[in-house]
């Protein structure tokens, strides 16, 4: 489905941030069929599907670190959303960037130290094209505080959380912004090391999961586990060679025809 525009306050935008971008163009392109459009030895490209921007790559300086995705939310006004982070008890991570014939970029953080990416649109809107396999389809946030979280969003972007309809028994819930469901909160259980810091991550539709999971793993990744069948779908939650973790999806007709 084409997208055209995204309203503030709604995600709209992922990209992967590596220190190995021709080795992240090859394996995102084995496994979505992705294209990259742009200078593919510069610091930034765009991966297509078809014609239409699906997703970022920015090149980190940092090698040996481990790649990143990361979710990046619409706003009218990127100074103003960057100062009510701060009031909300956030830190910028990295001052607003205008990007010529595209928009206007920040980075900050939210109190349990998840980042995330503010994007005001200027030709640029954002993903071009979703609801199909090889496109992003959710974003969520994972934090081990969760009522602080509902806090700190609520202030920012006006979010509320609300118990998903196909939580389980592991307490996922839903973001709304108004009524509308724009994202997903989980809480970090014991299964999460220590170590692992709060974060937003990127789940990737595709047609078949299990497919998808074997091509991962034969291309170089990591399976962090599943395909297990959630509510919507068919998921598994993944690592690619460089150490970004995304979750894929096959939708189910049911749901599909949910959405109308």
């Amino acid at each position: 489905m084409r997208i055209r525009g995204y309203a503030a306050g709604t995600p709209c935008w992922s990209e992967l941030r590596t220190s190995d971008p021709t080795g992240s163009i090859e394996f995102y392109h084995e496994l979505f069929g992705w294209k990259p459009v742009g200078d593919t030895g510069g610091p930034r490209v765009d991966f297509h599907l078809r014609d239409m921007a699906v997703a970022g790559l920015s090149a980190s300086a940092d090698i040996g670190t481990p790649s990143a995705w990361l979710t990046y939310v619409a706003t009218d006004d990127t100074a103003a959303t960057v100062d009510a982070t701060a009031r909300a008890g956030g830190v910028a991570v990295a001052p607003a960037v205008r990007h010529p014939d595209r928009g206007v970029s920040a980075l900050v953080a939210d109190p349990q130290g998840a980042v995330f990416g503010l994007w005001q649109r200027g030709p640029f809107p954002g993903a071009q094209v979703t609801a199909e396999p090889g496109t992003i389809c959710w974003n969520e946030l994972a934090t081990r505080d969760v009522a602080g979280a509902g806090s700190f969003y609520g202030t920012v972007f006006g979010w509320t959380a609300r118990a998903s309809a196909f939580g389980g028994t592991d307490g996922y819930q839903d973001w709304l912004r108004q009524t509308r469901e724009v994202a997903g909160l989980i809480e970090m259980g014991e299964r999460y090391p220590p170590q692992v810091p709060a974060h937003w991550r990127t789940t990737f539709e595709v047609d078949d999961c299990a497919t998808a999971v074997q091509r991962c793993s034969s291309l170089g990744g990591q399976i962090t586990f599943g395909p297990y069948e959630a509510g919507p779908g068919t998921y598994a939650q993944l690592t690619d060679p460089l150490g970004a973790s995304f979750g894929i999806i096959a939708v189910c007709p049911e749901y599909r025809a949910s959405l109308g």
